[in-house]
């Protein structure tokens, strides 16, 4: 379902104009805000349905994962801006092979060490930390390497703007309609229109349709499956 300007009127726009009556060229950028927050949601949606696998909007043009150089003795590295949550990081070694760091939180160093003794000599990084918007690893490396760091991650819905005309919602293609039905949801509220309570039940409908289409997504690997992916817990590689 493109954004505006489907000849049949078969668009997100032209639904959302029809069923609040707004006049869809006037009030563009009133419909492209409730778009934009419909689709947000409908990303929270996804992600907390979690299926054993990973969602990305469909309009990115990279993959959810960036490199930079090691630095003999850093420490700290920064994440990237668009990075909502960090699903795993590795770094490369000296002969060229990736590995994967585990994560760590304070309280975890805590029960084995302080923070500026633990690890503190360069070596190859094992552990990971996340602060605000920075990666601590530990040890720091002991060796200078480019793009040798490997931040995987979780980003945000793509947002329309109010000149988009065949740009499509980035989400699997049979359950586009509810973005319509989300933003005329929200702009029907905000305006008290008397088909807000109809819209909200449609709203939930497809919410409940998409969390359980995109939960059992990845059926072989999916938290519901009999085979689960598991994480060891670092705390038990500590000596």
């Amino acid at each position: 379902m493109i954004y505006n300007g489907d000849t049949d009127e078969q668009d997100i726009v032209s639904y959302v104009a029809e069923t609040t009556g707004l006049n869809k060229t006037a009030k563009i950028k009133t419909i492209t805000r409730a778009v934009n927050e419909a689709n947000r949601l409908i990303w929270a949606w996804i992600f907390q349905a979690y299926g054993g696998w990973q969602y990305d909007d469909g309009n990115q043009t990279t993959l959810p994962s960036a490199t930079a150089a090691l630095v003999s003795g850093q420490q700290k590295y920064t994440i990237p801006s668009d990075a909502i949550t960090v699903r795993q990081v590795s770094v490369k070694d000296e002969s060229g092979q990736w590995k994967d760091v585990d994560p760590m939180t304070t309280e975890q160093i805590h029960q084995n060490s302080t923070e500026t003794e633990f690890y503190d000599v360069a070596g190859n990084p094992m552990y990971y930390r996340l602060v605000s918007n920075v990666i601590n690893i530990y040890p720091a490396p002991n060796y200078d390497q480019p793009a040798s760091i490997r931040i995987q991650f979780d980003r945000g819905s793509v947002s329309f703007t109010s000149t988009d005309t065949t740009k499509t919602p980035g989400f699997v293609s049979e359950f586009q309609g509810a973005l319509h039905v989300g933003a005329s949801y929200i702009i029907a509220s905000d305006r008290t229109l008397s088909n807000r309570v109809d819209l909200r039940d449609r709203w939930k409908d497809y919410e409940q349709d998409i969390k359980d289409y995109y939960k059992a997504r990845f059926v072989e690997l999916s938290p519901d499956g009999e085979t689960m992916v598991r994480t060891a817990d670092p705390l038990n590689q500590l000596h």
